[in-house]
């Protein structure tokens, strides 16, 4: 079994390297597709560090209403 530190580790690297490659090619793109870009970067990173965080705090509770 892989170390859950070992595998946020590596989920981290990987986020990383596909985010560089996608800012890489907005090189290649026209001006105005620069934000659809931008934002399936922001969505994808939020749900990354989402799901890094809980898994180090361990299961999310609803909030108290």
């Amino acid at each position: 079994m892989t170390d859950p530190t070992e595998q946020a580790a590596a989920l981290a690297e990987r986020t990383l390297a596909g985010t560089r490659e996608r800012l890489s090619a907005l090189d290649g793109l026209p001006t105005a597709d620069h934000v659809g870009v931008f934002d399936s970067l922001h969505q994808e990173l939020s749900t990354v560090l989402g799901a890094l965080d809980q898994d180090a705090d361990g299961p999310r509770r609803p909030p108290v209403s």
